[in-house]
């Protein structure tokens, strides 16, 4: 039975590890081998002091880890311990502190004895200069950890493992999101629902440069203007709430426009189990105009035709053109009625549409 378990945990690792699966599945297959009342996942990011990542199995615990890491983590007995020790190493409440240090305070009396935990055994996956990881076992009794410590060894190489390739398997596809969405005109941002940036490609981040309405000051996206700071809020929290995208525009100067979709993070390109947005970035240029050559092509138009379609999708209105032009008024609303029926629209603003695409 043992090595059954055992073979549902290696498979739950190796899908963690490729990205195909959440912590939370190799959790549930972690605490079936050890036994234990609960399982949790914990990811801090040592550079920002913030968490990073966290997964939970059979502990109802957001409100107690909002606790945690609002009040509680000075207070952790444990958290001092795991700083100076490697990976790979087991930290067990039971042996490494005393009854009395680890029952004493607050944070057993108001964190862990609610939860109904007694016991914490737990491994060190990581703890490098940039984070550091664990798996935890919490009982809700005193057991033994020198057995236990014994009989999850075998696997203790398998989890290590596990967090090394996830964070492999996720760069390796941001790489490949940076090669498909980085362009002069494209970029694209990986943020929590606060905007704190967790990763911006060099595109996204020349893009931010250039507007001068958003940029990034000390690690998030920020809106120069408060009506656009709101509007921006609103979008990120609406995304996450309803995991549908949220599109946003804001002027970038004159003939400007940066347009932000906002969607949760697929997945792959989340490395724990954060809560993520991918926001990608593009500007509208007016200066970009559609190929009169490929307007005359694709849809049949004379060269003054064309021409007054470039000169719409810049912006410019029919009074604009007649004076540019040195024509009336009513030529061009001809102009425009043959460019209707030639190009199956109905509207001004579907013809712009329309040759856009051909810029």
């Amino acid at each position: 039975m043992d090595m059954l378990v055992a073979e549902r945990v290696r498979e739950a690792a190796e899908a963690v590890g490729s990205g195909a699966a959440e912590w939370t599945a190799l959790l549930s297959a972690w605490r079936g081998y050890g036994g234990g009342a609960c399982a949790t996942f914990l990811a801090w990011d040592k550079t920002a002091g913030e968490l990073r990542g966290y997964a939970a199995v059979d502990l109802l615990m957001p409100s107690s880890l909002a606790a945690y890491v609002d009040h509680f983590q000075s207070m952790d007995p444990l958290l001092p311990i795991g700083l100076q020790r490697p990976p790979g190493v087991w930290l067990d409440s039971g042996a490494d502190l005393s009854a009395r240090v680890w029952r004493a305070g607050p944070y057993y009396a108001d964190l862990m004895r609610p939860l109904r935990i007694e016991q914490t055994f737990t491994l060190s996956l990581c703890n490098d200069a940039q984070h550091i990881a664990s798996v935890s076992l919490h009982f809700d009794h005193e057991v033994d950890g020198a057995p236990l410590a014994c009989r999850l060894s075998e696997l203790r190489p398998v989890l290590m493992r596990t967090f090394r390739a996830r964070l492999h398997a996720a760069e390796v596809e941001r790489c490949r999101l940076d090669q498909l969405l980085s362009s002069d005109t494209e970029g694209w941002l990986l943020v929590d629902p606060g905007l704190r940036i967790r990763r911006a490609c060099p595109a996204a981040a020349k893009l931010l440069g250039a507007a001068s309405v958003l940029h990034i000051s000390e690690g998030r996206l920020v809106a120069r203007h408060a009506a656009l700071a709101r509007r921006l809020a609103s979008a990120a929290a609406t995304a996450q709430a309803e995991c549908a995208p949220q599109t946003l525009h804001c002027a970038a100067g004159w003939g400007r426009v940066i347009r932000l979709v906002l969607a949760p993070a697929p997945d792959h390109l989340r490395m724990f189990h954060e809560p993520l947005l991918l926001v990608r970035l593009q500007r509208l240029d007016a200066a970009r105009l559609p190929d009169i050559d490929a307007l005359r092509a694709v849809y049949g138009l004379t060269a003054a035709e064309a021409r007054l379609v470039r000169e719409l999708v810049a912006g410019h209105s029919m009074d604009d053109c007649a004076f540019l032009f040195a024509v009336s008024r009513n030529t061009l609303r001809n102009q425009l009625a043959s460019v209707f029926g030639k190009m199956s629209c109905a509207r001004q603003s579907e013809v712009v549409r329309l040759a856009a695409l051909l810029s």
